[in-house]
């Protein structure tokens, strides 16, 4: 009877040591090597929001890592990359359910929806185009430009937009100039910085009285055989938001892009995003930004 009650006791002792051995598996890993993709546009390293706010991340997840930049490549072949589990094993894009079923998402959006709010660039001789426009219906009537493989695109093609793309970023500016499309709609966090790269001369300007609004998030994505790279930079996110540093970080890159961008002299027209996944976050607040200046939305 001892005899039996002393091997009952080791095996529960054995099978709760592997229960906490599979639970810490993740936070016993060795040094993590995080691989970036080069961007397609050229960038500070040292002071790119999404680069320093993944370097905070993994700092605050107080794992032993490095964090290295990869080859030059377009947001495609990054993805690619990813999913293969090749050249990067980090990468940050706004989700779809379909990349969320083949990646590991972190569910904190890095620019708070903001990318989900999008001023439109014209031509300076479309500009009429745009003054009576206010609905969705009148809205229909513009040809749009998009990245050909960006989920903006099918958001608009799904509210019944005509939309023209291209796998180069720099040729959509060229053919929005050659009038192969109305507008190209950007995240109100890049336009001011596309602007000035634009430079003085430039025939492109910023739509003044109309803005497109849809929920939208940009994550990190991992790859779903790296576990441990997905716990420490969610661990890290989630650090940050306890301690007030991603807000800190986020408000002293942005601050001025949405007082620039004057919502509040615009109409927002709102459209839908049946590309979210169930599991997105929206009911936490604390992880979106509500600008109180968005007075004007057409809901």
């Amino acid at each position: 009877m001892k005899l039996w009650l002393l091997c009952s006791v080791l095996i529960v002792c054995f099978t709760s040591t592997k229960g906490v051995a599979d639970e810490t598996s993740v936070q016993l890993t060795k040094r993590l090597d995080v691989y970036y993709p080069k961007p397609e546009r050229e960038h500070k390293v040292d002071s790119w929001y999404p680069l320093v706010l993944l370097k905070f991340a993994l700092e605050h997840s107080e794992f032993e890592h490095t964090l290295q930049e990869s080859v030059n490549m377009v947001q495609s072949r990054s993805l690619k990359e990813l999913v293969e589990g090749q050249l990067v094993n980090v990468v940050w894009s706004m989700t779809s359910i379909e990349r969320e079923q083949d990646l590991l998402p972190i569910r904190i959006p890095i620019y708070k929806g903001l990318y989900g709010l999008r001023l439109l660039f014209t031509t300076q001789d479309k500009l009429e185009k745009f003054a009576n426009i206010n609905d969705v219906t009148a809205l229909s009537k513009i040809d749009f430009i998009q990245g050909h493989d960006w989920p903006d695109t099918a958001i608009l093609v799904d509210n019944g937009f005509e939309v023209s793309t291209s796998t180069s970023y720099d040729a959509l500016f060229s053919m929005l100039n050659k009038g192969r499309g109305d507008a190209f709609p950007r995240s109100i966090l890049e336009t001011e910085w596309e602007l000035k790269q634009l430079g003085s001369k430039t025939n492109i300007s910023v739509v003044p009285n109309i803005a497109i609004k849809y929920p939208a998030a940009i994550y990190y994505f991992v790859n779903p055989k790296r576990p441990d790279i997905h716990k420490a930079i969610s661990l890290g996110l989630q650090r940050m938001h306890e301690n007030g540093k991603f807000d800190e970080l986020f408000n002293r890159y942005f601050t001025e892009a949405i007082q620039k961008a004057k919502l509040e002299q615009k109409t927002i027209i709102p459209i839908t995003n049946k590309h979210m996944s169930e599991l997105t976050p929206l009911n936490s607040r604390a992880l979106w930004f509500e600008p109180d200046s968005i007075t004007n939305s057409k809901e």
